[in-house]
């Protein structure tokens, strides 16, 4: 009997690299992690310290007490809530001035707890968010119950990266893309998990889905394939419900990563039970998000209702200008993406925004000179759709509702750009262990110290306003300080962010993982077009490199 070569097993077998990561581990310890830094931020910054947060404290408390609209009024629509929650909007006294620390003094009230009226700019906004998170204000009576909002919100928040995370580690070559969650984890990021605002798990949950997209398109494994579809599915509706701009994210999320595959690879994608139940879900999702912003008007309010409304500078401009002043301005605006703290009035230091910037510049440029093929396609779409799309948004609105562009809502498309491009560059860079090695060191090393000044840098700004020192910060007696002092609070988030760089760098490393040998006809299928593919196209390939056969998607 005939030996079978080498040549014609490689044939029989689909022969690939068994994912050395633990998916299940990474997502709790992720989860954690990245809960515990969104609380740390919670605990750091003062009430009421993020952009429109009483509106979205009161919206929250509203909406868990069954009230979804209330009664509009110039100031936003009136609803009842607690004293406590009301008394959010009184707790600005330092917003907009940054050299003025957070110690806003209240008179006592008798009873915190007793329902009032109050306004909220954001009574038309989706209830689901707020629904979420509102909860801890049915527990409380008193202001620890804003407190417990806001942790559940970083909480909510880390889920849905957490999520995204998991995905990544099951990717094949997935050393970049973990990796690039040191830069793509920027500390407003983390501020903005810690407060009561929708804009955190809006990015999180659109990066849940489009790394859960990726991973069927750029790592398609058919044995993942039913998880990845529930978290695009659970993801995509949490995201599309978020704000009223959210279902444009996450059609980009959806969508893009498609380019990587073939026509036939979505035919055969479209032929999956698990892809079919997961789009009737999403579809359903964000024709609930969709009615409700068009029931409501809340996009268009102040344009419909300008008497019910808050009105911004630009009213009566033409969409030329407000294309031109976001498109022009999106390194300006990119500030918000990376680290703009308390009423957008305190930037981080300016070292930690030219790291930042520096890495993101690094991926563009990079993933734009080496890709070729699909690769390259997929790229240029994520790098235009990052730098057009809110340009165009701004158009659209500009001439009713004046400029409303803010840095912060443009994070679901950051989050993309920065994550996919990493996993398209994938093991293409760096090939050399020494270099990935030092690459390692320098982009954990850099996110963790950048992390820590940035967080210093808000802490100081509420304590002893910006131009305060450091050592009224720490040993003396600032006019404004989180529980426990400043200096417990530093020494907390030293250690928070020292474990998340260690366990990244580990996550991030090289791996033995162990071969894993799938026949073709169990339908594993190919690699989507990439670096090294001449015609578009990357088969299969056995120990020899002999092609292997193409197999459907999933």
């Amino acid at each position: 009997m005939p030996r079978t070569r080498p040549e014609q097993l490689s044939r029989l077998v689909a022969v690939t690299r068994a994912p050395a990561g633990r998916p299940v581990a990474a997502f709790f310890a992720a989860w954690a992690v990245l809960a515990v830094l969104g609380s740390l931020w919670a605990w750091a910054t003062p009430p009421s310290a993020s952009p429109d947060e009483p509106a979205h404290i009161i919206r929250a408390a509203s909406v868990v007490r069954g009230e979804l609209f209330g009664e509009p009024s110039a100031w936003g629509n009136v609803v009842h809530v607690p004293q406590y929650v009301a008394d959010a909007h009184r707790q600005t006294c330092y917003a907009f001035q940054p050299t003025v620390p957070a110690n806003c003094t209240l008179p006592a009230e008798a009873d915190p707890a007793a329902l009032v009226t109050a306004p909220t700019s954001a009574g038309l906004y989706n209830p689901l968010y707020y629904a979420l998170v509102g909860w801890p204000s049915l527990l409380f009576g008193d202001a620890n119950g804003l407190t417990a909002m806001r942790v559940a919100s970083a909480v909510l928040s880390a889920l849905f990266a957490a999520l995204a995370f998991a995905v990544v580690m099951t990717f094949r070559e997935r050393r970049m893309p973990v990796l690039a969650f040191a830069v793509a984890v920027t500390p407003m990021l983390l501020f903005l998990s810690g407060t009561v605002n929708p804009s955190a798990i809006e990015a999180t949950a659109t990066l849940a889905v489009f790394c859960g997209m990726l991973g069927v398109t750029l790592s398609p494994d058919p044995a993942r394939l039913r998880g990845r579809a529930v978290i695009v599915a659970v993801s995509a509706v949490v995201a599309v419900n978020a704000r009223g701009l959210s279902p444009l994210w996450v059609l980009a999320a959806v969508a893009v990563p498609l380019l990587l595959t073939s026509g036939r690879g979505l035919a055969q994608l479209l032929r999956r039970p698990a892809v079919l139940v997961t789009i009737g879900i999403v579809a359903a999702g964000t024709l609930a998000a969709v009615g409700w912003t068009l029931g409501t008007n809340s996009l268009a309010n102040a344009i419909a209702h300008p008497e019910d409304a808050l009105q911004f500078p630009g009213v009566g401009a033409s969409p030329v200008t407000g294309f031109q002043k976001v498109f022009l301005g999106t390194i300006g605006y990119s500030q918000g993406l990376v680290g703009l703290f308390g009423w957008l009035d305190t930037p981080a230091p300016d070292p930690v925004l030219y790291a930042w910037g520096l890495a993101i510049g690094a991926l563009c440029v990079g993933a734009l000179l080496v890709l070729r093929g699909r690769r390259l396609l997929v790229s240029w779409v994520l790098v235009g759709a990052f730098l057009l799309l809110p340009a165009v948004v701004q158009a659209v609105y500009i001439h009713g509702g004046g400029l409303i562009w803010q840095g912060r809502y443009n994070l679901p498309l950051f989050l993309c750009l920065v994550i996919g491009l990493a996993a398209l560059l994938g093991d293409s860079v760096f090939r050399a262990r020494h270099s990935r090695l030092r690459l390692r060191i320098l982009v954990v090393a850099a996110a963790a110290v950048g992390q820590l000044w940035a967080f210093e840098t808000a802490l100081r700004r509420y304590a002893v306003g910006s131009n305060g020192s450091v050592k009224t910060l720490l040993f003396g007696s600032p006019d404004w300080a989180p529980l426990g002092g400043a200096p417990a609070v530093l020494i907390v988030a030293a250690a928070a962010f020292a474990v998340a760089a260690v366990l990244l760098f580990r996550a991030s490393g090289d791996t033995a993982g162990g071969r894993r040998f799938t026949p073709v006809a169990a339908g594993l299928a190919t690699r989507p077009a990439g670096l090294g593919s001449r015609s578009g196209r990357s088969d299969l390939r056995g120990p020899g490199g002999s092609r292997g056969t193409r197999a459907p998607a999933g």
